[in-house]
């Protein structure tokens, strides 16, 4: 997938996150992290793709205020 893909793989996130693939592997069982699909083909786990839009999105959640400390 090219970097401007709409779409993201597992193995693209550490690059735009700074997070290891595995966080967002452990993420998806735990239920933490950004909104993700799974496409699932009969008697496989399937491909797992993230919307380049979710995160971003779950990335500004995260954003706190140094004064009070929560997310903004």
């Amino acid at each position: 997938m090219s970097a401007k893909s709409e779409y993201l793989t597992t193995k693209e996130l550490p690059e735009i996150t700074g997070f290891s693939a595995s966080f967002f592997e452990k993420g998806r069982f735990l239920g933490y992290g950004p909104r993700f699909m799974r496409f699932k083909s009969s008697g496989r786990t399937g491909k797992v793709l993230y919307r380049r839009v979710d995160v971003e999105r779950w990335m500004n959640d995260m954003i706190c205020d140094p004064k009070g400390g929560a997310n903004v």
